[in-house]
């Protein structure tokens, strides 16, 4: 392969990535990488394109590849700081945007992504006051408000399983905020293991707060499909449905994919601000504020489809829900559903969510008439630096003889 060649394969995956065409670029240096393998453009090239497919690990060995090169860039090692951020590896990020701190091109952003990764980093150590305070020395006049900074951190830290820095960020934060209710439930998670549900004021209180950037967060961040992928195993039956119960419904995402196999749509949440948001998308028949389980055993109504995408997670013993649901559904009616899909039974995780084995899902549907007719593996959306495994699962009532 001539220079020319190859320099015209460079210049198509730069104009690639500048597109959007990301798997298009991804392939284009590496094309370019397996003739020339220290090639540094092409090196910083893949890795900016692993990073905008969120594929961070990935990312990170050419980033460090092309930063090592003599006289790179400042960009290179920005780019390669924010990688390492989103890998977990706080204290090599912090390390990596000290070194460019001083030179062009470092902005408030990658000063306050620096804060925090020392900060994280620093709680291996310190206690949560001296971590914060570093935070505070290197923001400098950009800073973050603090509580902002440590609700966040205790989510990362719990995401990426640092438990033991992301308790000492939750005590302080439970320390200045006792009643609430969203710290408080996560912060005991770390301690006991053998909760079995997550409390109504917890759900109502998180989805509250997320209502606003929920859409955004799932859709654009964490590439969130799974009302999508439950309507498409929904749509095997090749059936129309009387009234649909979109269950935990939401923002309404899982509506509109199932809308037009259904002539009647109810959706029911817990969380008032995440009915408002369903409200304004639309397509719903009536909207009501109720906890899941006290909705299925006191609604008159009967349904042939009832959907829960996102909501067992919240739940360790599914007995209740699928019991109350089983009550609920007609005469060979339907219950779609996502879990995060664990080895064997249920277990909670650190992230304050559920994960159930196949086994006992099936377990417990059949011990209340409920049979699965379909079940599919796939992730469910991405959690720090990986994808989280999810089970969707199509469950029929069983006729009564």
């Amino acid at each position: 392969m001539d220079a020319d060649h190859l320099q015209r394969i460079f210049d198509e995956a730069v104009q690639a990535h500048g597109e959007g065409r990301l798997d298009e670029a991804e392939a284009g240096f590496r094309a370019v990488l397996e003739v020339l393998p220290h090639e540094g453009e092409a090196l910083f090239g893949l890795g900016l394109t692993l990073m905008g497919l969120r594929r961070f690990s990935e990312a990170i060995p050419p980033l460090k590849a092309a930063a090592a090169e003599p006289g790179a860039e400042p960009v290179r090692f920005l780019c390669l700081a924010q990688g390492l951020y989103m890998t977990g590896a706080f204290a090599e990020a912090a390390e990596t945007f000290a070194a460019v701190a001083h030179q062009d091109g470092f902005n408030d952003g990658a000063r306050l992504t620096w804060a925090r990764s020392a900060a994280y980093a620093a709680l291996d150590d310190t206690d949560a006051d001296s971590a914060l305070a570093l935070y505070g020395q290197i923001a400098g006049p950009v800073a973050e408000d603090l509580d902002t900074v440590a609700r966040e951190g205790f989510s990362t830290l719990v995401a990426f399983e640092r438990l033991a820095a992301a308790r000492k960020l939750g005590q302080w934060l439970e320390a200045r905020a006792p009643d609430d209710a969203i710290r408080a439930h996560e912060l005991r998670v770390l301690t006991d293991p053998q909760i079995d549900r997550a409390p109504p004021a917890y759900v109502e209180a998180l989805f509250d707060a997320f209502a606003e950037r929920f859409d955004h967060q799932l859709l654009d961040n964490l590439e969130y499909q799974t009302p999508t992928l439950l309507a498409e195993m929904i749509g095997v039956a090749d059936r129309r449905f009387t009234h649909m119960l979109d269950l935990g419904c939401g923002t309404g995402l899982a509506g509109p994919p199932l809308r037009a196999r259904v002539a009647r749509l109810t959706g029911v949440d817990l969380s008032t601000a995440m009915l408002a948001k369903a409200a304004e998308r639309g397509g719903y028949d009536a909207l009501v504020h109720a906890e899941a389980v006290a909705f299925l055993r006191e609604t008159p109504d009967r349904f042939d489809l009832i959907v829960a995408a996102d909501v067992f997670s919240y739940l360790g013993d599914l007995g209740d829900i699928l019991a109350a649901a089983a009550g609920a559904l007609s005469d060979d009616g339907l219950l779609a559903f996502s879990v995060e899909q664990g080895e064997t039974w249920w277990r909670l995780l650190p992230s304050a969510r559920y994960a159930h084995g196949d086994d006992y899902v099936r377990a417990a549907g059949a011990g209340v008439g409920l049979e699965v007719i379909q079940h599919r593996q796939t992730p469910l959306r991405r959690q720090a630096d990986a994808a989280i495994p999810g089970g969707l699962y199509v469950l029929r009532k069983i006729r009564a003889a």
